[in-house]
């Protein structure tokens, strides 16, 4: 009998052919490539919004103080926003987290690091869609199409890698985490790799990641109960209550200190329609210029495409073989033997759909617009299920003129939305319609390999009008916030001690933080400043900003001057000022307009003042050691040990009330010679304790609330995930030497 000839499929190509590591590796090359046009537009593309007012000079404090040997949970010298562990976005529990920060605290520009960075998780989001959709059954060339169109949607690049870069993180760990589960669920890798990735998904420190990973495996469980797979679903449960613990180190702090926090609350379900997406909007998710209907920081309507999805998408739908699909759908076949695969990609898909379009308010979760990249991820390994099925080649003309009615009906979205911009609309109806062109005759020369080559050039070139147009709408004069880390330190040799600033931004002019004469948020933590009252905070703390009439951002109100040298109460006959443990005080004309030519209180020089501002420093430094900012007559404090976690004074006298400039989150505790007393909140939210009389040894120290036991239980279940890894690598095993 002749030994029968073994072939290649029919139709696949050389690229075909290659490992997927290497067309991963490839996909992150390009993805990263490609996400550098924005930067090369406006070099500050990467570094907007929270990005630098709250994350980036964190991750810059935190990974310089990570490479001295101090691991920052809490960072008392940035008062509201100095509880690292409680704020949890920071997610210090995450190693690649850790790594990142490090790499920035290098960085002279902080510019440059955001831009390093969102083009990691910009390449990882890409890569991950695209190992999904495979995963789901696509072919190469449409998965690819994926992993190179989602990073650079709307929402994802504008809003997530542009200025909120947790986000941005979350939904590439998602996507990741999704596709590992999956193929846990079809026995196609080892539990413990899933628990791994799991646990970086959800410790990564954005809440919506572990939502994601919930929905995820909720829909992964839900097929595997329709097929009856009970084992493997014994497996992946496990698998994800293992990876779901380290849930409780990234977000236990944060609920055990809600209570004191801006949070506390945030219950139930409402509706203020804010960055809430209307479900028409769909409709101009094509149109690369349509700004939607929706409320936002700016208004009632977008300054950003924040619906978009990809050029390409609704004029492609005609073109779709859908009979195929419904004879596929109506076989008894495909339904005994695939029927359940596809179970959790409608699952995933529909919970986020309606939590996208759902209330702006859920509990915690807010906004709901977050959500829509996850949903436009579903839709889109949808697509690539069905591209790979090919494109239809009979009827061209009409379908030719289908799709172009959806651009033309793109257009008329993008028009009544913003119609003074109706030049800008046509411009990008002329570029779709000529990537279109161009992917239309690759489809028709080189398959599915020109129409992926075409739809992906045809993207860049969007995505090029998209950020210059939109640079256009930035005046000249617009705030630029300081990126340098020399000049920020420039800055900050001006402010000795502990810094408050007297600020509002709706006062403060482009060029005053241009200069970095006036800042706002976390920007002053990139420089060499010892400590500031004024930080960004997500969580907040009630009870100091409300005395200090303090927002989230450190910005205050213009009465908060007289107050602070007025004395805090009848019991604490110091002024606010002294309270604080203020040694320079920058105040701002527009904000105070007497400070311009006020002299300086006593005790405090003007060491610097110019049209904007007015710097004040103190001539006579506090009497008391390390933090401690009041003291109750017939108590002596004298000089101990200091650190970001905790404090040691020696006290001696009468017995009373010890006031430390430390805000008493939960998770302080005390001692006195050793022995545990109470630490609670005193005027203001500062951390009190009372001590008895005679000589003493008192220590005040910081821990997450609940962290040995946080640690603990994640740490068994990472033990129970091993073994688990362990048993089903072993059974694997046992099984392929059996069938042998």
């Amino acid at each position: 009998m002749a030994t029968p000839v073994r072939t290649r499929p029919l139709g696949r190509t050389r690229v075909e052919r290659l490992p997927e590591w290497t067309i991963a590796i490839v996909l992150a090359l390009t993805v990263a490539a490609v996400a550098t046009v924005p930067r090369l537009v406006n070099n500050r593309f990467y570094y907007s919004g929270d990005m630098l007012e709250s994350f980036v000079p964190s991750w810059h404090r935190i990974g310089s103080e990570l490479r001295s040997g101090q691991w920052l949970a809490m960072n008392p010298d940035a008062w509201t926003g100095g509880n690292y562990a409680g704020e949890a976005a920071y997610g210090l529990y995450n190693p690649v987290n850790l790594s990142n920060y490090v790499l920035t605290s290098y960085f002279e520009n902080l510019s440059t690091a955001a831009f390093v960075v969102m083009v990691e998780f910009l390449a990882l989001f890409g890569v991950a869609t695209y190992l999904l959709s495979r995963e789901y059954g696509a072919h190469r060339g449409p998965a690819l199409l994926a992993g190179l169109t989602l990073p650079f949607g709307g929402f994802t690049l504008f809003y997530e890698a542009g200025g909120w870069p947790s986000g941005m993180m979350a939904v590439a760990w998602v996507t990741l985490f999704w596709w590992s589960a999956l193929k846990l669920s079809k026995g196609r890798t080892n539990p413990f790799v899933t628990f791994l990735i799991g646990a970086l998904t959800i410790s990564m420190g954005n809440p919506y990641a572990a939502l994601g990973a919930v929905i995820v495996l909720a829909g992964l469980g839900l097929e595997l109960l329709i097929g009856r797979a009970f084992r493997r679903l014994a497996v992946l449960i496990v698998t994800g209550a293992c990876a779901g613990t380290a849930a409780l180190v990234t977000y236990l702090p944060l609920f055990l200190s809600v209570d004191v926090t801006t949070r506390a609350g945030n219950s139930g379900i409402s509706n203020d329609t804010f960055l809430q997406p209307q479900l028409g909007a769909l409709a101009g998710s094509s149109s690369p210029t349509y700004l939607p209907v929706i409320m936002t920081f700016d208004g009632p309507i977008e300054i950003l495409p924040s619906i978009y999805l990809a050029w390409f998408v609704l004029p492609l739908l005609p073109f779709l073989r859908w009979g195929r699909v419904r004879e596929i759908f109506a076989s008894n076949a495909f339904r005994r033997r695939y029927g359940t695969r596809l179970v959790s990609l409608a699952v995933v898909t529909g919970v986020f759909f309606l939590l996208t379009f759902g209330p702006s308010n859920v509990g915690m979760f807010r906004w709901p617009i977050r959500l829509i990249e996850y949903l436009y991820l579903g839709a889109f390994v949808a697509l690539t299920l069905v591209m790979s099925l090919g494109l239809a080649k009979d009827h061209v003309r009409r379908r030719l003129l289908i799709s172009a009615a959806t651009v033309a009906f793109g257009f008329y979205m993008a028009f009544s939305s913003s119609p003074a911009l109706a030049g800008r609309h046509a411009l990008a109806v002329l570029v779709v319609l000529l990537a279109g062109t161009v992917s239309f005759m690759a489809w028709r020369r080189w398959n599915m390999a020109g129409l992926v080559t075409g739809l992906t050039i045809g993207t860049v070139a969007v995505m090029i009008l998209q950020v210059v147009s939109l640079g256009h709408d930035v005046d000249d004069d617009s705030r630029q916030d300081p990126s340098s880390t020399t000049r920020l330190s420039e800055r900050a040799e001006e402010y000795p001690g502990t810094v408050l600033q007297l600020a509002e931004l709706e006062y403060t002019e482009a060029s005053d933080v241009t200069d970095g004469r006036i800042l706002f948020g976390n920007e002053i933590f990139a420089s060499t400043v010892d400590s500031s009252i004024n930080s960004y905070t997500g969580i907040g703390f009630t009870e100091f900003q409300n005395a200090l009439c303090m927002d989230y951002r450190g910005g205050v109100c213009p009465e908060l001057y007289d107050s602070l040298w007025q004395p805090v109460t009848e019991d604490i006959p110091v002024p606010l000022v002294d309270y604080l443990r203020v040694d320079t005080l920058v105040v701002q004309h527009a904000l105070v307009p007497a400070a311009a030519s006020a002299p300086a209180p006593q005790g405090w020089q003007v060491s610097d003042r110019d049209d904007v501002r007015t710097v004040l420093t103190r001539t006579t430094p506090s009497t008391l050691p390390g933090t401690v900012s009041f003291v109750t007559p017939g108590v002596a404090v004298s000089d101990g040990e200091i650190g970001p976690r905790s404090e040691t004074v020696d006290v001696s006298g009468d017995g009373g009330e010890i006031t430390f400039a430390r805000l008493a989150w939960p998770g302080y505790s005390a001692t006195i010679d050793g022995t545990a007393t109470q630490a609670d909140s005193g005027w203001h939210g500062l951390l009190r304790v009372n001590v008895p009389p005679g000589d003493h040894e008192l220590t005040i120290s910081f821990a997450p609330p609940r962290q040995r036991l946080s640690i603990a239980a994640f740490g068994l279940a990472a033990l129970v995930a091993l073994l688990t890894g362990v048993a089903t690598a072993v059974d694997r095993r046992r099984k392929k030497f059996s069938r042998k």
